[in-house]
């Protein structure tokens, strides 16, 4: 057993173990480093004899946090030293200097109990992960999952850099969201760690995968608004600037406004202006407002989409486009984020849309802008003036 451990974790290229001793009631393995020109001693390994690991793994011990190529100093006694070596938690190993005899290195290394223990612990993680697989599985066939939530549930169709338990909790969280927006006309964010987990803190399930999880439920084609989520825990702001109207407040030209999501789901939102800017970034949006000449002359209102498209701006620009709203600008980075944001901008009009490209040229279609769009290009390096806003209208 030892022999293939020592292979897999100790020896380099051309080196073996030439030769093993028994010293203190430990095993010690001398490695050489044989080639056609070469033969001399280059380190020895100090190593429990023992083959069968059943005590637990010490708490100080993890704290050195070893892993299989890891190099350690240990700040504790000799004595607990030695009971680490010998309960094969640890390896100490000695590396020397070309001439066999000085020592180069001196340092301690994961041992045959450790690597057991993780492997154990490890299986035992699968285990637990097909068990909740089940689990969960059993629950979507319990709540007769309607088409867009099994297609946005599916393993494959989840970002490929997310663990596998962050896989699986968002899987959790979309069951119990549509679990939720069954029971419930209108629900707070909060609301769904609360129905699945009776306890305390059980509203905090999900809080810190919040804004990635709602993302991706909004990337799968499913908007939380319909389905009843009226708070995301957090206020989300609307920064804009126009003649836009609600039931509960009047906003003209002239100043960057903000409204929040709350709002806009509890209060429809509307213009008398005929062009809208989807601006991408905050820049944009306060460079334009202080023209209000232009404003007025062009009648055009501006929405500030803060680097991407939630719920809330998603709604509150459809609402927008129910009023006078003739022609949409959209006006994003030239950069892979930037294509994507102006992809759903595009999506959200569903007509003629114009889109500003590199060099202030203008696109009449997604497709288009998408193609000739190479180079990464910021909004604020072509900011320009009134004159050729002017020309893009």
């Amino acid at each position: 057993m030892h022999e293939a451990f020592i292979q897999s974790y100790f020896l380099k290229k051309d080196e073996s173990v030439e030769k093993v001793e028994q010293q203190e009631q430990l095993m010690v393995a001398t490695i050489v480093k044989k080639t056609a020109r070469t033969f001399r001693k280059v380190a020895h390994l100090k190593l429990t004899m023992h083959t069968a690991f059943t005590a637990p793994l010490p708490k100080k011990l993890a704290s050195y946090k070893f892993t299989p190529n890891a190099k350690r100093l240990l700040d504790e006694s000799n004595d607990t030293i030695q009971q680490w070596l010998q309960q094969g938690w640890i390896v100490r190993e000695i590396r020397y200097h070309t001439d066999g005899i000085s020592v180069k290195e001196d340092y301690y290394r994961i041992g045959p109990a450790y690597i057991e223990a993780q492997q154990k612990s490890e299986q035992q993680q699968f285990i637990k992960q097909q068990q909740q697989m089940q689990t969960l599985q059993q629950r979507a066939e319990q709540l007769a999952l309607p088409e867009i939530f099994q297609q946005a549930i599916e393993w494959n169709a989840l970002p490929k850099q997310w663990t596998v338990q962050k896989r699986m909790k968002y899987i959790e969280f979309c069951l119990a969201f549509y679990a939720l927006s069954v029971q419930k006309d209108l629900f707070d964010f909060k609301e769904i760690g609360a129905s699945l987990h009776d306890k305390i803190g059980g509203s905090k399930v999900f809080d810190q995968e919040r804004e990635a999880f709602l993302t991706q439920l909004e990337q799968s084609r499913i908007d939380p608004t319909l389905y009843g989520l009226v708070s995301i825990g957090k206020i989300v702001p609307i920064y804009f600037t126009g003649n836009i109207q609600s039931s509960v407040a009047t906003y003209a030209i002239g100043a960057v406004h903000a409204t929040t999501d709350n709002a806009v789901l509890t209060s429809p939102f509307t213009t008398t202006s005929t062009t809208l800017w989807l601006v991408e970034n905050r820049a944009i949006l306060t460079r334009m407002a202080v023209e209000t000449e232009f404003l007025r002359q062009t009648n055009s209102c501006i929405v500030c989409l803060d680097g991407q498209i939630r719920s809330a701006h998603k709604q509150f620009i459809e609402q927008l486009l129910q009023s006078a709203i003739k022609q949409t600008i959209i006006w994003t980075d030239t950069d892979n984020s930037g294509i994507t944001i102006a992809k759903y901008a595009a999506a959200l009009v569903k007509g003629s849309v114009k889109i500003v490209g590199r060099d202030y040229k203008l696109y009449h279609s997604i497709e288009s802008y998408a193609a000739q769009v190479q180079e990464a290009h910021e909004q604020e390096q072509q900011l320009g003036g009134v004159e050729q806003w002017i020309k893009w209208m």
